[in-house]
């Protein structure tokens, strides 16, 4: 394909960034725009706690491509330049750049939406002091590094127990900062069960954080800078520095105002080729929703790989090509200390509230054959339909190895095996990578036994 058409990219992160270089190969007489508020683009967020722990030394390394290679790429990248309106009758985008107040417009053929998500910013009283951090940007990153390598915060509250709260405990820690965990719900990590967050919890408390859930800071007090937070309990905490990360929501609001259909969520509603309720409007990234193929529902799982698949698919289809997301199983996992965490698929409480038939089975392994020296305990949590088998959720928490045997895991589901399959699979035995029996097969055979036949 060789056109002459403009194509628009609202938002330089992942998603808007993999949707241009897909247009630049379909289209190569392709006029790119891409809009960007902030002063970066196409660096990876998920680094951001290690950047914080300074195990990546330099923020710039986290970037995926520079500025320059778009741009000289013919990529037109314009950094601190806002999109505050979409006219999708007149085809337009209006926008400001950073410092201005003239508003200007430009006229697409294509739109690309990857406008991203931003923090849940709870409506707590303080939350403008200093040393009230939301850790999403690279330049906020940055500060918080800095401010913790002054050795000026003794004490920390971080607000929410999600992965990126957990992620942060271990950051925050490495600096010698005495870490509190406060999180609403009755468990940390609450999209997994809670039998198997109590695993997570334990190796938090083990590495010195105290962990207070089924509680809700309600005041951070303080004059100019943070001195603590008030919990709903009426208990008081010292704390120099507080981090909010309870969790994000989609930046949907400029899509909605013009019109473009949100799901349920209230993120983007798309199809399987990213396309929006509007002719020639594309939606792609933590801005939109994606299909669930556990529940066949579109949820919203914001989710790095993800964003960059819908990003390339957008870009595809915008530009004459024909691919498709079928759906994720929300593969995620995380680090925690010495333990490594996964899920994929629903969780079996999930499973109990839509009423779903399963069964679970939970078993403890080892990493590595027993004899070996670095073998490490293992726990994994299967989730089935008790009367098919098929596998519906997975669970994983474990010394080492974990994301790559979740891989495993979440490929069984994405292609709908049962557990009687899964527990038929030929994988890998040495001892320094897996006992004889395979953890993984260790757990479908004991799902086996409870399939209904």
């Amino acid at each position: 394909m060789s056109t002459n058409l403009t194509y628009v990219v609202i938002g330089g992160n992942a998603a808007g960034m993999s949707a241009a270089r897909r247009i630049l190969r379909n289209d190569a007489r392709a006029r790119i725009i891409v809009l960007e508020k902030s002063g970066i683009v196409s660096y990876g967020a998920c680094g951001i706690p290690y950047f914080v722990a300074d195990v990546i030394k330099n923020k710039d390394d986290l970037i995926a491509l520079p500025l320059q290679k778009f741009l000289d790429d013919g990529i037109d990248v314009r950094l601190h330049h806002e999109a505050v309106e979409i006219d999708v009758r007149k085809k337009t985008v209006s926008f400001r750049a950073q410092g201005a107040d003239e508003i200007q417009k430009i006229s697409y053929d294509r739109l690309i939406l990857s406008l991203g998500a931003r923090p849940v910013v709870p409506k707590i009283e303080g939350m403008d002091l200093n040393g009230v951090f939301t850790v999403r940007s690279l330049d906020g990153a940055e500060k918080l590094k800095q401010e913790l390598q002054s050795g000026k915060h003794k004490k920390a509250v971080i607000i929410g127990a999600g992965y990126i709260g957990l992620e942060m405990a271990e950051a925050l820690r490495v600096h010698g900062v005495e870490v509190t965990i406060v999180e609403l719900l009755p468990q940390v990590l609450p999209t997994m069960d809670a039998d198997m967050a109590e695993l997570v919890k334990e190796e938090l408390e083990k590495n010195g954080c105290t962990v207070k859930t089924g509680n809700e800071v309600v005041k951070i007090t303080g004059g100019s800078g943070a001195t603590g937070v008030v919990l709903k309990n009426g208990e008081q905490l010292e704390a120099s520095l507080v981090l909010v990360t309870v969790g994000v929501r989609p930046n949907a609001e400029l899509a909605a105002k013009a019109g473009i259909q949100l799901g349920a969520t209230g993120a983007i509603a798309v199809d399987s080729r990213m396309r929006t309720n509007v002719r020639n409007v594309f939606a792609a990234g933590d801005c939109a929703e994606v299909k669930n193929l556990i529940t066949n529902k579109n949820e919203y799982i914001p989710l790095g790989n993800t964003a960059n698949k819908q990003g390339r698919i957008a870009g595809d289809n915008a530009s004459g090509g024909h691919s498709s997301l079928s759906g994720v199983v929300g593969n995620t996992a995380v680090k925690v200390f010495g333990l490594e965490v996964g899920r994929a698929g629903i969780t079996e409480a999930y499973a109990d509230r839509l009423k779903m038939p399963v069964k679970s089975v939970k078993i403890k392994s080892r990493t590595e054959a027993h004899y070996m020296p670095n073998s490490k305990p293992i726990h994994i949590k299967l989730i089935f339909d008790v009367n098919t088998g098929r596998l519906l959720g997975t669970q994983m928490v474990g010394g080492e190895n974990v994301s790559k045997r979740m891989d495993v895991l979440a490929t069984a589901m994405q292609q709908k095996m049962t557990v009687m399959d899964v527990a038929q699979l030929d994988l890998n035995y040495a001892p320094p990578f897996a006992p004889v029996w395979e953890p993984i097969l260790i757990a479908a055979n004991q799902a086996v036994k409870l399939v209904r036949k």
